[in-house]
């Protein structure tokens, strides 16, 4: 899991069930079930380990990209022949067996450690002597694979979020599973004989900073594809897709314009593996030359979007006029339509070439979608997926306040201390917080684009919410000045502020469950 993840990743209600984390905690505890969400870095910790040896229950498409996943510098090692094989990072975690000349087969030394959960397929799993849960995945709209995992037991049902995009049609979904509606809320909340409060939530909170509503991703889509229409039909596109999670692009690119979309080996194996994607497979072509769409490696771009530096105007190596395409996750509804209205203008206009075109294809909920979604619930509890570490549990304070009407149960949110405003103050500018996807920007244009039209401000911004949400006041800019001592009547009697109460951390980790 992220860095901050409460509990190391272990779930309170069940404590020998692990999720997204496989590394060994400094107390040796061991999990008796480890469940895996998808295949970002993030949350494959500790199965590279070649002694890693526990079953790992995934999605069925998660286990094929994981069996697949090879290194950048691996990728490029083999693509140049300076390695014969592909170096398979997890290969180790599914062994065959080995078949003699003569069909015999030996399982000594074999092993699949990677066992695959249906979607919307109850599983029953036996902990140890008399316990077991049911265990059921149900897509999470983040990438090919992803999950959540309701999971139930006599302890009662907890839903694991893993990563979520929580958007208006996958809420409606939910509300038609059939495996989640005995843990609706019911109209306004009320107490039920017949629905079942789900003990916690586990939320994806990795962008619950960002409190503005963001473009559906067939908005997004939609936007984008109207924008590639209006340049030359000349054109040649890189598509940006730097991790797993922006194959809607891809669809609708190859939809709109009836053409496949070139992909690098390594690309092109994964999602030929997908059994939950049968458009993503069908599009794929490994033939550059066919195509104007590319999604090859962005580090190694084949000669029709590959631009170098001293070229003029974006053209490629084989001739091209290339325009970049970059996901970006921090703009908000307004500066989509502002964007998609100005870049329109500029395409018609024809004053300065368009090299870059941004996309906000947006991976994770904001804070309104994770509202709307955990008051489809009302859990009595929710436990943060992502925590970050400098903020010494200030950000599940506020996540519990800004959430305690989404519960079963309301709980009074209670302000903050004067004596936080220094430490936050002093995080505002660590750049750590800068969008992810603002630091895998390619092509002309891009940063610039991505400066003007998304909010790249970083930790500061989250910070100014999560102010809000403690009940300090905004936050202030830091100004320099120089003053004369003794002329000014200095008094270094302030050192009294430094003791005024007890700081937000404090006052609240114990509620946090931070010791």
């Amino acid at each position: 899991m992220p860095p901050g993840t409460p509990y190391n990743s272990f779930l309170v209600e069940y404590p020998t069930i692990r999720i997204d984390e496989f590394t060994t905690p400094k107390n040796d505890r061991r999990a008796q079930l480890y469940l895996l969400t998808h295949t970002h870095s993030d949350h494959i910790v500790g199965l590279q380990a070649k002694g890693f040896g526990e079953t790992v229950y995934c999605s069925h498409d998660s286990k094929e990209m994981l069996l697949r996943h090879e290194a950048y510098k691996e990728r490029a090692l083999h693509g140049t022949q300076l390695r014969a094989e592909k170096l398979r990072t997890y290969g180790h975690l599914k062994i065959d067996p080995l078949v003699g000349e003569d069909g015999a087969v030996y399982y000594q030394g074999s092993r699949d450690l990677l066992k695959v959960v249906p979607i919307n397929s109850p599983v029953h799993i036996e902990l140890d002597a008399g316990n077991s849960v049911t265990v059921t995945a149900i897509d999470a709209n983040h990438c090919p694979g992803s999950v959540m995992y309701l999971i139930e037991g006599k302890k009662g049902a907890v839903l694991h979020t893993g990563d979520l995009r929580a958007e208006p049609w996958f809420l409606e979904n939910l509300k038609h599973n059939s495996f989640l509606q005995p843990y609706l809320s019911t109209s306004g909340g009320k107490r039920s004989n017949v629905i079942k409060p789900l003990e916690a939530v586990y939320l994806d909170t990795a962008c619950v900073l960002n409190i503005e509503e963001v473009p559906t991703k067939e908005d997004a889509v939609n936007g984008l594809v109207a924008l590639m229409q209006l340049l030359p039909e000349s054109t040649h596109f890189f598509i940006n897709s730097w991790t797993w999670g922006y194959e809607d692009a891809l669809k609708a690119i190859a939809r709109t314009f009836d053409s496949r979309i070139h992909m690098d080996r390594y690309k092109h194996a994964i999602y030929s593996h997908l059994a939950n994607e049968p458009l993503l497979r069908s599009i794929c072509t490994r033939d550059a030359g066919s195509t104007r769409f590319h999604a090859c490696e962005r580090f190694e771009r084949c000669e029709y979007v590959d631009v170098p530096a001293n070229r003029p105007r974006a053209t490629s190596t084989s001739g091209n006029q290339v325009v970049y395409i970059n996901p970006v996750s921090t703009m908000n509804e307004e500066q989509w339509a502002a964007y998609q209205h100005n870049t329109r203008l500029r395409i018609v206009e024809q004053e300065e070439p368009v090299t870059c075109l941004l996309v906000p294809l947006v991976r994770h909920s904001p804070l309104p979608e994770l509202q709307r979604f955990v008051s489809l619930f009302r859990p009595k509890t929710i436990v943060p997926n992502t925590l970050d570490p400098s903020l010494n549990g200030l950000d599940w304070t506020g996540i519990r306040n800004v959430f305690s009407s989404c519960l079963c149960s309301c709980e009074s949110s209670t302000p903050a201390t004067d004596d936080d405003i220094r430490p936050l103050s002093d995080l505002s500018h660590d750049e750590d917080g800068i969008d992810v996807a603002h630091k895998n920007l390619v092509g002309d244009q891009a940063e610039e684009a991505a400066n003007k039209w998304a909010d790249g401000r970083g930790k500061r911004r989250k910070l100014e919410v999560l102010r809000s949400w403690l009940g300090l006041p905004p936050l202030r800019e830091i100004t320099t000045i120089h003053v004369d001592e003794e002329s000014q009547g200095y008094d270094s009697s302030s050192d009294a502020d430094d003791e005024r109460g007890k700081t937000a951390h404090r006052l609240f980790a114990h509620q946090a469950g931070i010791q």
